[in-house]
């Protein structure tokens, strides 16, 4: 992705290039899509790490119910990543 991004800064030619790549490219919305889901979970856990920093959730059924809703609240997510890639 640094490379899409540094290679769609020089001229409008390799911007092109880098956007038909990322459109046509299977394989290419397949690492998109990889990477959001990546950072979709990532941000999810923050933020459930953060509400545990505050004093909720701390205890055993507060953990636990706190790790459940943030693979469903990531699910959801990676799947609307994947409607907005393909």
């Amino acid at each position: 992705m640094f490379w899409a991004f540094d290679a769609s800064l020089e001229s409008e030619e390799s911007f092109n290039a880098v956007k038909e790549t990322l459109q046509e490219g299977a394989f290419a919305k397949f690492v998109l899509w990889g990477l959001l889901s990546a950072l979709a979970y990532h941000v999810v856990a923050g933020i459930k790490h953060l509400i545990m920093d505050v004093g909720i959730g701390e205890t055993l059924e507060g953990g636990r119910l706190g790790a459940k809703l943030t693979l469903v609240i990531s699910v959801i997510l990676i799947v609307l990543a994947g409607v907005w890639v393909w």
